[in-house]
């Protein structure tokens, strides 16, 4: 429980409760007495200042639906140059007038009883909980705000075994997460959507209750202190003038690359073409537009798992922070190699692994990461089902973590009963001690989901389209799942289109673990994927080519002859899918859809396109052959020609020539990631 006091404003460093004494009992209060969590590089990275960690958007290419049941597999690639970037520091407390949201400032009196400190579930008049308190402030500048909160914990070890008479019955409250601004509040009363962000702040309740429970609140307390004091030494090193003393908060700046938000109001507006080149062109971190009339920010996602990447590398980036884990890093800016990696055999079986992952023989600091990883893979996973309100497929967050995979989810009881807990705790802004340890126990457990590591083989590579249009794929889901359960019979076959997805499905995964993933079919994609594949059609691919005259394993007509049969898996998968959504009553994939993806497979160079994940209007994937380099090896031909066509096909939708368009294609500057590493979750040199 909290109990009334003074409100943050009253502390430089970490407040103390007014109202909390010292008198904790001996048997209320039990020290930890096992050794504190070894701090690892990353909090000697924290000393220096802001800590950054990303992770990547993501593209189901293969698994759509299916992936929702265990154990069908998704085949996910990770997104190359799309990332979602949460840099955590301390620093100075932004102020209640700071305009970044223009919401008008405010006095921090939210949702409590005058003096901005809410009431919660538990004892408030417990002596045993000497309450501290930091404030913590949220910046995204991408949609023009700021979200300030304080975090009230208990700076206590408690005991699981609490006390014999009876004290346990009623479980405490140890952390709390307030909102300082009534424009920031938690309660489901807030009349506006754009005041708050529930993945944010459900990802930050969570994340920091199992820092706090995991650590113990004494050492959480500690390492919050160090933090403030290093700060403000340095602040202090770096003026020479006296400084007003300032109160330092938990800062945390959300940036998401580009690709994540349509881009196609800032190509319109500096008068460009809508081509991948001028994609890569524009300035990072580019804002989302208002619009012009109500001032609101527009948001217009791309379908690459923002969401999914905002949550995972918050989770990671505070993890980092506090020094549990250890993550990998980027190396001078630079991603790593796909082709150095080493896969596993075909049809490699991981459940029996740490976390059901298949690391890779080059995976650099393998030991060192894979612990890192794991809590944050689980943690992000049970993050991600409580901001969404129901338990998904968890392949969003898992790419996040790994990059490109084959991804098999995990059980749904293993955090189902918890998230159905949390709700009946009635108080979506406080944990218990019961409930943080539950949290503990779940995310340092085993989980039974798996990971087998896919890479795209040098030569080919991957562009995506934001398609305006849009769709909700969580109500596209649902429908599709209750068609699923209640009419799945279809003319002489129970699961006429389930079933042959799932042999769809398993046959691109084996040809990306296997065929191209084997020595001979790389190396004659390098030799001739360029000059000979790139230039010819799929339909000239079944031709005789040059360095076909003499068979043999890895050649032209060889590898050809992998890219049509996934070109053919591909294209079956999408009949089944569309197939399925016909007999649901759900666009999976829209005839315009369908259109778009059929002009797209007839360049030459593409071994096929489609729509990704759940389908819809809203986005189109690619998977080509690389041509000759262009833009000073930024592009390449095929590249460039898919382009070509998209541009034109705007056109082709212009109604009478009036400038409205039906639907409007805009490539991204997105390439396909690899596994493991870089491609993952990882720490980066960005700074604050």
């Amino acid at each position: 429980s909290i109990t009334n006091g003074a409100t943050v404003t009253a502390a430089a460093r970490v407040t103390d409760d007014p109202s909390a004494t010292a008198t904790a009992t001996a048997d209320a209060v039990t020290v930890n007495d096992t050794p504190a969590i070894p701090t690892s590089s990353k909090e000697t990275q924290a000393r220096k200042g802001a800590i950054t960690v990303s992770a990547p958007g993501k593209a189901l290419i293969a698994g759509g639906y299916l992936v929702l049941e265990q154990p069908n597999p998704g085949v996910v690639l990770a997104a190359k140059g799309c990332r979602f970037h949460s840099t955590v520091a301390i620093r100075p407390m932004a102020a209640e007038d700071k305009e970044m949201e223009d919401d008008g400032g405010g006095d921090g009196n939210a949702n409590g009883n005058g003096n901005g400190i809410g009431n919660t579930n538990g004892n408030a008049g417990d002596a045993t909980a000497p309450w501290k308190s930091i404030p913590v402030d949220i910046y995204s500048p991408q949609f023009h705000r700021i979200y300030r909160y304080t975090l009230w914990y208990s700076s206590l070890d408690y005991s699981p075994q609490r006390s014999a008479e009876g004290k346990a019955a009623s479980p405490l409250a140890t952390l709390r997460l307030q909102p300082r601004h009534a424009d920031t509040s938690t309660s489901s009363s807030s009349s506006s959507s754009e005041t708050k962000n529930t993945f944010v702040e459900k990802t930050l309740l969570l994340a920091l209750g199992y820092l706090h429970q995991s650590l113990g609140g004494r050492e959480f307390h500690e390492r919050i202190r160090r933090f403030q004091r290093r700060a403000e030494e340095k602040e202090s090193m770096a003026s020479t003038e006296p400084l007003p003393q300032h109160i330092m908060a938990l800062a945390i700046k959300l940036r998401a690359d580009n690709d994540f938000y349509s881009q196609i109001h800032h190509l319109h507006q500096r008068g460009w073409e809508l081509t991948p080149q001028n994609m890569e062109m524009l300035e990072p971190f580019l804002p989302c537009p208002k619009e012009a009339d109500s001032g609101r920010v527009a948001i217009h996602k791309t379908g690459l798992g923002s969401s999914a990447a905002l949550v995972t590398s918050l989770v990671g980036a505070l993890l980092a922070f506090f020094g549990v884990v250890s993550l990998p890093e980027t190396v001078d800016g630079e991603e790593a190699l796909e082709e150095d990696m080493t896969l596993p055999p075909a049809g490699f079986e991981n459940g029996d692994s740490d976390e059901g992952v298949a690391t890779p023989d080059g995976m650099e600091n393998n030991g060192k990461h894979k612990e890192g990883l794991k809590i944050a893979h689980n943690l992000a996973q049970i993050c991600h089902c409580y901001a969404q309100g129901k338990v998904g497929s968890g392949f969003d967050v898992s790419s996040a973590i790994y990059g490109s995979h084959i991804y098999t989810r995990f059980s749904r009881r293993l955090v189902g009963k918890f998230l159905d807990g949390l709700d009946q705790e009635g108080s979506s802004s406080s944990l218990t001690e019961s409930v943080s340890q539950q949290l503990v126990d779940i995310v340092d457990g085993t989980w039974d989901s798996t990971v087998t590591p896919i890479n795209l083989p040098p030569g080919l590579e991957l562009l995506m389209a934001d398609v305006c249009g849009g769709s909700e794929s969580p109500s596209m889901a649902k429908q599709i799942l209750e068609w699923k359960q209640n009419h799945r019979k279809t003319g002489f076959l129970d699961d006429y289109y389930w079933k042959d997805l799932k042999r769809c499905n398993k046959k691109i995964g084996t040809l990306l673990t296997d065929q191209f993933a084997s020595a001979p079919i790389r190396d004659g994609l390098r030799r001739d994927g360029v000059m000979i594949l790139a230039n010819r059609t799929a339909e000239q691919w079944k031709k005789p080519m040059p360095s076909s005259w003499h068979e043999f394993v890895g050649s032209s007509w060889d590898v050809a002859g992998k890219l049509i049969d996934l070109r053919m898996a591909i294209m079956e998968s999408r009949q089944n899918l569309k197939g399925m959504g016909r007999a649901a009553g759900v666009p999976v994939e829209p005839d315009e859809q369908t259109a778009l993806a059929n002009a797209t497979m007839k360049l030459p160079g593409v071994v096929a396109a489609g729509v990704p994940g759940a389908g819809g209007y809203d986005a189109l994937y690619v998977i080509y052959v690389k041509g000759p380099d262009t833009c000073d090896g930024k592009s390449d031909r095929v590249r460039d020609e898919i382009g070509k066509l998209w541009k034109e096909w705007n056109r082709k939708e212009e109604d009478g020539g009036n400038g409205n368009t039906k639907a409007v294609v805009c490539p991204l500057s997105v390439r396909a990631a690899g596994f493991g590493g870089e491609n993952g979750l990882c720490v980066s040199r960005l700074d604050w």
